[in-house]
């Protein structure tokens, strides 16, 4: 899946990809094509990340690794959240509390 397909086709030639850390991304976009393309990723998202993981990890649901203390641990398969921060829900005065909005709505989503 790649975010810049899918914003190329879903959303306008003014919208912004970019990479806020970790796995965190953030797109701008306007308000109509935020949930288009919300929709599409997750719908893409859920089509492709199964390829990743091998029939039982599939059938399981989460992969077994050995984490740095060298102990067994079940880890869930991908997951993704998507929050949309629009300014006619939202009052904001700094990219914090637009940070802080996103992590919130993504959280609901998830």
């Amino acid at each position: 899946m790649s975010i810049n397909e899918i914003v190329d086709t879903k959303g306008t030639t003014d919208d912004f990809i970019g990479h806020a850390g970790e796995d965190n991304f953030i797109i701008i976009t306007s308000e109509d094509h935020a949930p288009i393309i919300r929709d599409e990723i997750k719908k893409r998202f859920a089509a492709e990340m199964l390829t990743h993981y091998n029939f039982m990890d599939r059938d399981r649901g989460y992969i077994t690794i050995t984490n740095k203390q060298g102990v067994v641990e079940q880890v869930p398969l991908m997951s993704i959240g998507i929050g949309i921060v629009s300014p006619t829900e939202y009052q904001f005065a700094d990219i914090r509390e637009i940070t802080e909005l996103a992590a919130e709505a993504r959280r609901k989503d998830s």
